[in-house]
């Protein structure tokens, strides 16, 4: 975020990240965490989510199946259609998809794309377990509640192939 300028730094979509508010407020974060606290945290390595509000939402989180596969890693896909959600059953919200791509050699959700009713919602408890390190076992065997469009995760998860 620092330019080549002296006392210049660039937040938001003028410092060529991905261009959403989200990101932006966490440049802002960074760069008062430095200012006013000089603790350096980073724009390395983040977990960039991003929802389209659509209908149904588009959610989604780390790598693609096919970017995964391009840097090296062996995996294994999680499908399922979002019509399987006791939930969106009950709330006749059933159109779209769950994917998710993991490492097939220690079981790390690399990954995933919610299209479904609530879709931003369920993918940041993905993201939750990314950031935590959790394997796709895991949150396949966490109990959530029922019928939530979380839950959808044990289901999901039980998929995978």
């Amino acid at each position: 975020m620092e330019t080549s300028a002296a006392d210049i730094w660039a937040i938001g979509d003028c410092n060529g990240g991905p261009h959403f508010t989200h990101v932006s407020w966490d440049d802002f974060r960074i760069l008062r965490d430095l200012f006013l606290h000089n603790k350096k945290r980073s724009t390395k390595g983040r977990l960039v989510p991003y929802t389209l509000f659509v209908d149904p939402e588009l959610g989604r989180v780390g790598l693609t199946e096919a970017e995964a596969r391009k840097t090296g890693h062996d995996v294994l896909i999680a499908k399922m259609p979002a019509a399987k959600i006791p939930r969106a059953t009950t709330s006749g919200e059933t159109r779209g998809v769950l994917k998710a791509v993991i490492d097939k050699n220690d079981g790390h959700i690399l990954g995933c794309t919610i299209f479904a009713h609530e879709g931003g919602e369920i993918m940041s408890v993905v993201q939750m377990a990314m950031i935590g390190n959790l394997t796709y076992e895991q949150v396949r065997d966490t109990i959530w509640t029922h019928p939530t469009m979380a839950e959808s995760l044990n289901l999901l998860f039980a998929n995978v192939g």
